[in-house]
């Protein structure tokens, strides 16, 4: 009896305190994330909330148009959100079950919505459908109006589609094809091999993309406010308020509006998440297996989806290259330079954005899959609020976390105003839960048992975290850096309030220009956004060769 327990394993605060103290590296570890969370997110969140006075509270709840827009929020969230699931599943399943002709080709079609600037993409769907657009107006003669719900649907779509698609493809890429080998030696086959094999082991995919696209939809702003029109949300009634108005207090409450439905989605996602497993990584060989694919007739649905998706992407990106290379796009079609000679080379504001986020990335990266070894493989006391911690800044509107930024770090000890130093800290805190989110679903089907032979042979945590879990990661760690550089080139209301006359950067620079009317200078300046993009990814692969996995997503 003794002996049973002995061998019991010990739980509880004070087991989890004991075994830190053996590990003083890991306590450290531990110490300073926590107290990164402080500084940068819990001081900066508090010095902000308590702006609003109970009547600005009070206002909120009660005003009928704030009513409203929260509606009008959970509605095009909710919507966007699941087009952009199924639309990103579908297309990760093609490029992952099948051998598609052209699959290559299809993958680069997908990262290109990241690389757009949402506020282009808005633009050029504008031009495209809008009330005078080129197919809805001059090609096919229709007076129609697309503003509003419907058009929002569509951009934020577009918009959010790769992040669905990134991350699902990760997790389809990582399941062992042991188990779909398996059933179909007891005979599943078809789409009931899907539904109970496939679709279950992709579930912490599916659960991390849906997350992450609802939260960036629920705070994406850009796009309501190109295309809602009169159709209100909370990002947009948030923004004017702080910007049009400047009425702080209330910008302050509806931004924390925004928190309450994300973090009705986070809970029941980690619930869902927490009473299943879904390992595929066990260590054991699974050399010369073949991936179950589909049947020909499902793989050539696949190829006409796929080339469906990506002449719409292209449909979108092409527009911009017009406004970017000709004269007067709809009126005189002469081929010119001169506007990306102004908005490219001869503007900082393409090699700032860079420099801060070619750092966010790194940061983001390495960062997100540290929380993530932590949270899931290591037990100390407030490891729920880590877990927490690390995924509420992208609930949060980034005008909200601009805000607070500036509030905090504007004098004292830490002041950070008008440096690039808070740029890359409002970017990373934007992108953070990207990479954790990322990490924790390749994390999740890795087995145990890896680490635990690790420690058994004398490895502390450090070093099985650097050894054993890194290497094992390396798809996720290229999915966290491709998606955290491509966001932090394109965000726009995360740093709107941080930039400086020395620090301006492509994003707010394309914002700037198109809401002034120089809609080609915008345009050209995105296309060499696009353009660096795809160069500094051209160059890590050159150099990091197969350590970095960037168009094989």
């Amino acid at each position: 009896m003794q002996a049973a327990s002995a061998g019991r394993e010990q739980t509880g605060w004070t087991s989890e305190i004991r075994a830190l103290r053996r590990e003083p590296q890991l306590l450290l570890a531990i110490g300073l994330l926590f107290l990164m969370f402080a500084v940068f997110i819990i001081y900066p969140f508090i010095k902000l909330i308590l702006v609003p006075s109970a009547l600005d509270w009070a206002l909120a709840i009660t005003g009928r148009e704030f009513q409203e827009a929260f509606v009008h929020t959970l509605f095009s969230s909710l919507l966007s959100t699941a087009s952009a699931m199924v639309l990103g599943f579908l297309y990760a399943y093609a490029m992952n079950y099948t051998d598609l002709p052209g699959r290559r080709f299809f993958q680069v079609v997908a990262l290109l919505p990241s690389m757009a600037p949402t506020v282009v993409s808005g633009l050029a769907f504008i031009m495209l459908f809008g009330r005078r657009g080129f197919i809805t107006y001059n090609l096919l003669d229709l007076k129609v109006d697309l503003y509003g719900w419907f058009g929002l649907w569509v951009v934020q779509t577009i918009a959010f589609f790769p992040l669905a698609y990134i991350t699902i493809s990760g997790v389809l890429k990582s399941i062992s094809p042991n188990l779909e080998l398996a059933a179909q030696n007891l005979g599943a086959k078809g789409f009931y091999l899907f539904r109970t094999v496939t679709l279950r082991l992709a579930t912490p995919g599916l659960a991390s993309a849906f997350l992450l696209v609802a939260i960036n939809s629920l705070a994406d702003f850009g796009n309501p406010m190109l295309v809602g029109a009169n159709y209100h949300v909370l990002a947009t009634e948030a923004y004017a308020q702080v910007v049009g108005a400047w009425n702080l207090p209330m910008g302050a409450v509806l931004s924390v509006f925004l928190v309450i439905p994300t973090l009705i989605v986070f809970f029941i996602q980690r619930y869902y998440l927490e009473k299943n497993s879904y390992v595929t990584v066990t260590g054991k060989p699974v050399a010369g297996l073949t991936r179950v694919t589909v049947s020909p007739a499902v793989r050539w649905m696949l190829f006409v989806f796929c080339c469906f998706i990506s002449f719409s992407i292209l449909l979108i990106i092409g527009v911009v290259c017009l406004f970017a290379f000709t004269r007067t796009f709809g009126f005189d079609y002469t081929f010119t330079m001169d506007y990306f000679i102004e908005g490219v080379l001869q503007s900082s504001s393409l090699k700032n954005s860079w420099m801060a986020s070619m750092t966010t990335a790194v940061v983001t990266t390495l960062l997100g899959i540290a929380l993530a070894f932590l949270t899931l493989r290591r037990r100390f006391p407030g490891r729920t609020v880590m877990d927490f911690l690390a995924m509420l800044p992208v609930s949060l509107p980034g005008t909200f976390i601009g805000l607070a930024l500036i509030m905090a770090f504007n004098s004292g000890p830490l002041e950070m105003t008008g440096t690039l130093v808070i740029v890359v800290v409002g970017m990373t805190l934007r992108q953070l839960p990207v990479g954790y989110r990322q990490a924790v679903s390749g994390l999740s089907q890795i087995e145990k048992s890896l680490e635990q032979a690790s420690t058994n042979l004398g490895a502390d945590s450090l070093t099985t975290f650097w050894k054993i879990i890194v290497p094992m990661l390396k798809n996720s760690l290229s999915v966290s850096f491709v998606y955290s550089f491509m966001r932090s080139m394109n965000t726009l209301s995360t740093v709107i309030f941080l930039i400086s006359p020395e620090w301006n950067l492509a994003s707010i620079n394309i914002m700037s220009l198109a809401n002034q009317g120089f809609l080609t200078v915008a345009s050209a300046t995105a296309v060499g956004m696009m353009l660096t993009i795809f160069l500094t990814f051209g160059l890590a692969k050159l150099i990091l060769r197969d350590q970095i996995n960037i168009f094989d997503l």
